[in-house]
């Protein structure tokens, strides 16, 4: 067991750097061609491009003109490790022993992989791409309808979605962008109702967790002692992207149901 865990988790960060290439690439270069520094234009050699470790050993460094190498790099790669491994040793030893388990392991491997590349672009540029969002969730309705061809599998997306869609209609786009209640079409189908809705609002409770922290360290830092305050990157009028958020909620009930976890939802007031 241990070693199919590292082996999914080797696979993984092997993935999670090509799926850097992708972000990186989209809309500005063909993914052919091999991976060189962005300041100094130098082609990087595989021993300076394994996966976390190379990052690690050059100190987030180029070798060549010593620029700095984004964070994002191992960031990715070590997240898609832990998902990988994680989604693989769930289906341990099914896909071994079924060519269906196995395709249904593929499909699942794919759905994190999109769902990656959709975080970190959201991060990057405030905006989920409609081919990635849409192939998520065709995957995700595709993946429930052979688990469970039902009339409430189909409309589990439409139901987790209308809420965000909803905020968009009635904000018209200021609140929250159309590309959210895409995704969340897509989390419906994956987790089924009721669970789709409940990570959809688990969304909100994860953002306001993590963004009051961060605007508060934003109010702290910013406020200058003779009673001043400097420009701050984040407040209350900041654009967020909400993609991550919905997309961490739908992982954090996708992984604990493969493992085959409960969720009170008594829990959470629902």
């Amino acid at each position: 067991m241990l070693f199919i865990a590292l082996t999914f988790a080797v696979f993984g960060s092997i993935i999670g750097s090509f799926l850097n290439v992708v972000v990186l690439r989209k809309g500005v270069a063909s993914l052919a061609g091999r991976s060189a520094c962005p300041s100094c234009g130098h082609i990087i050699y595989w021993y300076d491009n394994i996966p976390i470790f190379s990052w690690l050993i050059l100190r987030g460094r180029c070798r060549y003109c010593g620029s700095r190498i984004s964070i994002q790099y191992p960031l990715v790669e070590a997240l898609t490790a832990i998902l990988f491994m994680l989604v693989g040793a769930a289906a341990y030893p099914a896909f071994l022993l079924s060519s269906y388990d196995a395709l249904v392991l593929l499909v699942e491997l794919i759905i994190v992989s999109l769902l990656i590349v959709i975080t970190v672009y959201d991060i990057r540029h405030t905006i989920i791409p409609d081919e990635w969002s849409y192939a998520f969730s065709l995957l995700a309705l595709l993946l429930m309808l052979a688990v469970s061809p039902t009339v409430s599998t189909l409309i589990a997306g439409p139901i987790a979605a209308m809420p965000l869609f909803f905020l968009w209609l009635i904000s018209r786009g200021r609140w929250m962008g159309l590309g959210d209640p895409k995704l969340a079409l897509g989390i419906g189908w994956l987790l089924g109702f009721p669970l789709g809705v409940v990570a959809i609002f688990f969304s909100f409770i994860l953002g306001t967790l993590v963004l009051i922290p961060v605007l508060f360290y934003e109010r702290l830092v910013t406020h200058k002692p003779e009673g001043g305050v400097k420009d701050s990157g984040l407040t209350m009028k900041s654009e967020v992207p909400f993609g991550p958020f919905l997309i961490a909620s739908c992982l954090i009930f996708w992984v604990l149901g493969l493992y085959g976890v409960e969720i009170p939802l008594y829990l959470l007031g629902l």
